[in-house]
């Protein structure tokens, strides 16, 4: 009786400092715009994606409402479209739980997957000659960390029903 009473209090403790525990704000642009796409987060991300493309392929809801869009990703509003994400990821049991289970927030999936794509979009432009530089900083990070990664990054992409 003595161990079911303590797995008790230890429940409600730990409901307790779950809901007390206040709330992100929300991701602004300097967030966004200072993102690092990094290979500890991009292995986690990948694992997570694998569910996420199967949750999203197999989830009726998402035919008609798909996870990432052209407006998500090219829209001129990336905070919104990121917030936005980082609440339909939050609120979707499915891939709440896919995302636990790889160990990465919410928050990091959204921010990952908006700016490995942009990132993504400026290597193509690169690599075709439209753009001869990207701005210093992040971005030209981002774009090696891309550079660096091709074909981990088209494959993930593939997978999420990103396609070039």
């Amino acid at each position: 009786m003595t161990f079911h009473v303590q797995s008790a209090i230890a429940i409600v403790l730990l409901v307790t400092i779950v809901e007390a525990a206040p709330p992100q704000a929300p991701i602004d642009v300097y967030e966004l715009a200072d993102y690092r796409l990094t290979t500890e987060v991009f292995e986690r991300f990948i694992q997570a994606s694998r569910r996420v493309g199967d949750i999203t392929r197999e989830d009726s809801a998402f035919t008609f409402a798909p996870l990432f869009t052209k407006d998500l990703l090219l829209s001129g509003d990336a905070v919104a479209g990121v917030n936005g994400l980082v609440a339909r990821l939050q609120n979707h049991a499915g891939l709440a739980a896919a995302l636990e289970a790889a160990k990465i927030t919410p928050r990091e999936y959204a921010k990952f997957s908006l700016t490995m794509v942009v990132a993504h979009l400026a290597h193509g432009f690169l690599k075709s000659g439209v753009l001869t530089q990207v701005a210093p900083g992040a971005a030209t990070a981002n774009v090696a960390f891309v550079k660096a990664h091709e074909t981990d990054v088209n494959a993930t992409l593939e997978q999420l029903g990103i396609h070039d």
